[in-house]
């Protein structure tokens, strides 16, 4: 069997991840994967893959994705000779590249599996969601499966596209137990851990979308509460925003009290030992994060980014961009911590497995 994969950028975001997983399952079934990231090499993330022999990861040496583009097609030309079995994509971009090379025969494929990995016409607007409809009209039509993550996501894409609802599929985000079970074994340093103290912790790109402004503003105000003065806010995670949160912290002298800690390679430790793991996201897809949150620790707050999080059962909710809801929640988790929410949990994530979700794909393709 061969597959190929398209991805963006080796950073590992929550569409990255998603691939990876998939990746993951067919080398261990032996199949023979291809992985082509569209800009040059900047994270390790992918190095633990290296050791199987069936794998062959490129990259387009690019600074940009619009840069990527030529060099992407260049090298799928490379590959003409090659039928694959799977290509499976997760961004609009490489979505509509893909579908537009496979409508000109330029990619040999059996299935041509796509992902979207935001709910786009309620994100974007302006020229950036011109360009993405132009992605929608030229390639998805070439798409066999194209899958969203939420019933609200296909709901949006369904409304803005409706020649594409027939080829349209709900199949939720796997979770890696696997890899869970590998990382949480790990803990954080002793000198790390009691520097840390007693503290909540969100994860993800330092981007506007995740709402890190939102909760460092939540937590100015949780921690005028005499009981929780020492509380501290750690954000793992790395991206563009940074300098405007760097002088939020400054400007509310929240110094020691938000950590903004950068790229963690292993998330899970800091998970486990938080008071509270806050997802704060303005929209998601569905974020990933908030099942590995769930997987360490049982007091879980999200925001309601993307849909069905309302229908999880354990989960305190907070509105979007509403900083007194969310320091509501967070307050509300902290004092209840629920012990029953670990059942709860373990229970809804056990219906996410890998395996479960390639079975899934596989079956509707074959529909």
């Amino acid at each position: 069997m061969k597959i190929l994969v398209i991805i963006p950028t080796d950073e590992l975001g929550g569409a990255e991840q998603y691939l990876k997983m998939l990746i993951e399952y067919y080398l261990e079934k032996k199949a023979f994967v291809s992985v082509i990231f569209m800009k040059k090499q900047k994270s390790s993330g992918w190095d633990d893959l290296q050791v199987h022999e069936n794998l062959n990861i490129h990259y387009c040496d690019s600074n940009s994705l619009l840069g990527g583009v030529g060099k992407l097609i260049i090298k799928i030309l490379g590959f003409r000779k090659t039928k694959f079995d799977f290509v499976f994509t997760s961004h609009v971009l490489t979505n509509g590249i893909m579908g537009l090379l496979a409508r000109f025969r330029f990619l040999k494929k059996r299935n041509l599996v796509s992902r979207e990995s935001t709910s786009i016409f309620t994100r974007f607007s302006g020229i950036k969601l011109t360009g993405y409809k132009l992605l929608y009209y030229l390639g998805y039509p070439a798409i066999d499966l194209l899958i969203c993550q939420t019933q609200f996501m296909k709901e949006q894409l369904v409304k803005a596209k409706p020649n594409l609802a027939q080829k349209i599929k709900v199949i939720p985000n796997p979770i890696n137990h696997k890899l869970i079970k590998e990382q949480e074994t790990k803990i954080l340093d002793a000198s790390e851990k009691e520097h840390l103290g007693d503290y909540i912790v969100s994860a993800g790109r330092l981007i506007k979308e995740k709402g890190f402004d939102i909760l460092i503003h939540a937590h100015h105000s949780i921690i005028k509460s005499l009981e929780l003065k020492d509380l501290k806010l750690i954000i793992l995670g790395e991206g563009s925003e940074r300098g405007r949160l760097e002088k939020l912290i400054t400007d509310y002298n929240l110094g020691g009290k938000v950590v903004l800690r950068g790229f963690v390679e292993n998330v899970y430790p800091y998970f486990k030992n938080a008071k509270a793991c806050v997802v704060s996201s303005r929209i998601e897809g569905f974020p990933n994060v908030l099942l590995q949150m769930m997987s360490q620790n049982i007091n879980v707050i999200s925001t309601k980014c993307a849909g069905g999080i309302d229908k999880i059962e354990g989960i305190y909710l907070s509105e979007i961009n509403n900083i007194n809801s969310l320091e509501l929640a967070i307050i509300e988790a902290i004092d209840q911590n629920k012990s029953n929410n670990r059942d709860v949990f373990d229970t809804f994530l056990e219906k996410r497995s890998v395996d479960a979700t390639v079975t899934r794909i596989e079956r509707e393709l074959e529909k």
